[in-house]
């Protein structure tokens, strides 16, 4: 038994410890925050100023950076299925910490190496990598899935109230980070998080991140095996698919483009916030706290989400998807401080971020099993991961080539389209049995 099994034992938990796991996994999810788009767009305009770069360069820095990364996350996954949750949430978060502390350092080490453009390019190149393979790759990829295992009925819960939490913990972010930015300069608040994320936070790791129940002796939801037989299951799992099978089936690749365009779509909208809300000539505190409205919508259409997830078919859950989205794309290309368009971004982009917090962790375990999820859902970021680094770019290229986001915005919407069209021919691959 490892050491950090008998100081926090979860036998010996006196309530099922499942429960404690998703509140330590929330909180390893709002760990990953600063390698998040959404930590990143509070440093976007001071590392412009800073380093010289233009608004392309940057983006372009952080395309590469992010598809970079999506490269390792299949195997990271894999990974976390061998290893466990908590050796690799361990790596994750001093990764992580390491990263921030060299993203902080970043203007010093481009001027000793003559501070051009390409160097400064490929320097930051490096550390978005990083940032974003430990922090919305790994890091992700650990917390939610550690929670996933440990609940079957009750997942629709369990993941609901770890959408809540984390829905309203980043919509703080940015002003968290903006004012750590006033506070200590943009390096200094980098040193700040890696702190918190590298030092602090991989404590926690140790002492409560725990793999399945089984390994433990126990079952999922708290049942004891006299029970087992009792629960209900409205979408039982037949059949435990490998990612070799996953990767062949339509409902996979279809299913997980919509988180896949959710992240493009907000990547490209978080990182250029500021710029975005100044076409309009609407001041960055504005555009800064815009998110705490969208915050409370979301948590509302979390709630909503994770009660009827465990009752409703998965293709429901994506039309919503689709319709919600849609809404705040039409709220956004006719941006405005107030007004109808105003309301209309924030609700159909607060429901959209609702069910999306929910969507991949109830998807995945229905339609594959759990004794491959780290592996699936390493495949699933790695596809999200890679749409989202598209996203910076592409909205950096329409204020370029057209002088405003609208293109940006209209490609997003036809995405949309696409994959609702294709959702009426997705089934559960749970209904055959081969």
């Amino acid at each position: 038994m490892k050491l950090s099994d008998r100081i926090v034992s979860p036998k010996r938990w006196p309530f099922f410890y499942g429960w404690v796991v998703l509140v330590f996994g929330t909180i390893g999810l709002l760990m990953s925050a600063p390698g998040q788009t959404i930590g990143v767009s509070a440093f976007t305009d001071s590392l412009i100023g800073a380093l010289g770069l233009s608004r392309d360069e940057l983006s372009l820095a952080y395309m590469g950076g992010t598809m970079l990364s999506a490269v390792l996350l299949t195997k990271a996954g894999q990974f976390f299925d061998r290893f466990g949750a908590m050796r690799t949430a361990l790596i994750a978060s001093i990764g992580l910490g390491l990263a921030l502390v060299y993203m902080s350092q970043i203007g010093r080490l481009s001027g000793a190496l003559g501070g051009t453009s390409v160097v400064t390019m490929s320097m930051i190149l490096v550390g978005f990598i990083f940032m974003r393979f430990f922090g919305q790759g790994v890091l992700t990829l650990c917390s939610r899935t550690m929670v996933v295992k440990w609940f079957d009925v009750q997942r629709g819960l369990a993941v609901g109230v770890l959408g809540v939490f984390a829905s309203y913990g980043f919509s703080i972010a940015p002003v968290f980070f903006d004012s750590l930015i006033t506070k200590f300069d943009w390096s200094g608040a980098w040193i700040v998080l890696a702190g918190l994320v590298g030092v602090v936070f991989p404590i926690i790791v140790l002492l409560f991140f725990k793999d399945k129940p089984e390994v433990y002796g126990l079952l999922p939801d708290g049942f004891s095996a006299s029970k087992e037989k009792q629960k209900v299951i409205r979408f039982p799992v037949h059949q435990e698919f490998e990612l070799r099978q996953v990767r062949r089936m339509f409902s996979f690749w279809l299913l997980c483009g919509y988180p896949a365009l959710f992240g493009l779509f907000t990547t490209g909208f978080t990182f250029h916030v500021v710029s975005i809300f100044g076409e309009e000539q609407i001041a960055r505190d504005v555009a800064i706290h815009i998110f705490q409205p969208i915050a409370l919508v979301s948590i509302v259409s979390t709630i909503v989400c994770s009660l009827l997830s465990d009752y409703i078919k998965i293709k429901f859950l994506a039309f919503y998807l689709s319709i919600t989205s849609v809404i705040a794309l039409i709220g956004i290309s006719h941006l405005q401080a107030e007004g109808i368009y105003y309301w209309l971004m924030i609700l159909g982009y607060g429901g959209a971020t609702g069910g999306h917090s929910i969507f991949l962790s109830i998807f995945l375990p229905r339609y594959y099993g759990r004794q491959h999820l780290g592996a699936i859902t390493g495949q699933a970021m790695t596809l999200i991961v890679f749409a989202s680094a598209i996203g910076p770019i592409l909205f950096s290229l329409s204020l370029s080539i057209f002088d405003q986001y609208h293109m940006a915005v209209y490609l997003c919407g036809l995405g949309y389209l696409m994959l609702l069209i294709g959702t009426c021919f997705v089934y559960n691959p749970q209904g055959v049995i081969k």
